[in-house]
């Protein structure tokens, strides 16, 4: 019982850190484009939706559809 416990723990946890490992890269990016349009006295671009590590949800990358 503790093994599978374990199990389910280790993958619960990894996927969340792939999570963070693909999102934090981007989410870093917009905001050092942000910063930099701001220093440089630039509007901020246009980001559309809301990124961060809870949103948008998870989906396919070939056809997008959600997880």
């Amino acid at each position: 019982m503790f093994t599978a416990a374990a199990g389910l723990f280790g993958l619960a946890v990894g996927s969340f850190l792939n999570v963070v490992i693909w999102r934090l890269p981007q989410i870093l990016e917009r905001q050092w484009r942000a910063e930099c349009a701001e220093l440089a006295g630039n509007p901020p671009p246009a980001t559309g939706e809301r990124f961060d590590l809870v949103v948008p949800r998870s989906r396919c990358p070939a056809c997008a559809v959600p997880l």
